[in-house]
């Protein structure tokens, strides 16, 4: 039989183990720091897990998805992906539909943040297609910033960003005295995160610090994670930024935090480059670049442009 269901935390585990969109951000206990409600479901297809769909509510954090967190979507099965490339992209537009047309059915309303590698949303799209009297998915392109680290050195690294990225490099250390470290602390981290908002007018309340020391705890205590900080000539942390590693060899930038300092994000960047790439690092995502701002440096340091899709349903649009 073929149809959704809700799974355990094990059918999910074994599902997203199997899935070429696997991810930390989707583990179960991850998940389960963030104590909202989280339901799991699997489309299922001659009995066998076929594509998950998590429906995470981020309401208490007044947000659309849970704080720093992304690619909270739908996974796949890679067993059921194989072979040639037309049957594999006919499953997967057909998996999409059927599954997320009988996931509205239960499910009013949910934010998903899809991975990079899902690029097809006609499934999704056609979702209540020929149905006027139900809501449609909302689809709207997101982009983040992934520098791909195979084959580079560190004298590579640099070379193919813009040569005013390696000037404040260089600036950052004659100019402003700062140098960089990776066992930074949580303390420093935060309190710069916080005062990162703090320049951009908004403040970040007692609250979401508290889950972010344990996310970041979470990933730290699994030696998965780790900070690396830009110091000055005292010692003091004026920029920090935290890594982590996700399956595959890909590592992620989800927390920053520049304090008063003109050029040590450039260094904070390059220090954490050098830092996964001497742990073998496929590739790094500078999580998010969306601003024009954020986009701009990214860019800027040789991070490559990376679409992925936010989805959003709410069937009261109807």
């Amino acid at each position: 039989m073929d149809g959704l269901v809700r799974a355990d935390n094990a059918t999910w585990t074994f599902l997203l183990s199997r899935s070429p969109q696997r991810t930390r951000f989707l583990d179960p206990d991850f998940l389960s720091l963030f104590d909202c409600p989280v339901r799991l479901y699997v489309w299922e297809r001659k009995g066998v897990p076929a594509i998950g769909l998590p429906i995470i509510d981020a309401s208490e954090w007044n947000d659309r998805a849970l704080p720093m967190c992304y690619y909270q979507g739908l996974i796949y099965n890679n067993e059921l992906l194989r072979g040639q490339a037309s049957k594999s992209t006919q499953n997967q537009v057909e998996l999409a539909e059927m599954a997320i047309t009988a996931l509205c059915e239960v499910e009013p309303n949910f934010a998903m943040s899809l991975h990079p590698s899902l690029t097809d949303m006609r499934g999704l799209d056609w979702v209540h297609y020929h149905d006027q009297r139900k809501a449609r998915l909302s689809i709207n392109p997101r982009y983040t910033a992934i520098f791909d680290l195979e084959g580079h050195t560190t004298e590579s690294i640099r070379s193919v960003g813009r040569s005013s990225r390696r000037q404040e490099e260089n600036y950052a250390k004659s100019r402003e005295n700062l140098r960089a470290r990776t066992d930074g602390c949580l303390q420093s981290l935060m309190r710069l995160y916080q005062q990162t908002f703090a320049k951009q007018g908004r403040a970040v309340d007692d609250k979401e610090v508290e889950i972010l020391v344990k996310y970041v705890s979470y990933f730290l205590d699994a030696d998965l994670g780790h900070i690396v900080e830009v110091i000055d000539a005292s010692d003091n942390a004026v920029a920090a930024g935290f890594v982590f590693e996700d399956y595959d060899n890909l590592w992620h930038v989800p927390l920053i935090g520049v304090g008063d300092t003109r050029y040590g994000g450039t260094l904070l960047y390059y220090a954490m480059l050098d830092f996964v790439h001497a742990r073998g690092a496929r590739s790094i995502d500078f999580n998010g670049a969306n601003s024009p701002r954020r986009s701009y440096f990214k860019h800027s340091m040789g991070a490559e442009a990376k679409l992925y899709f936010d989805v959003d349903y709410l069937a009261s649009e109807a």
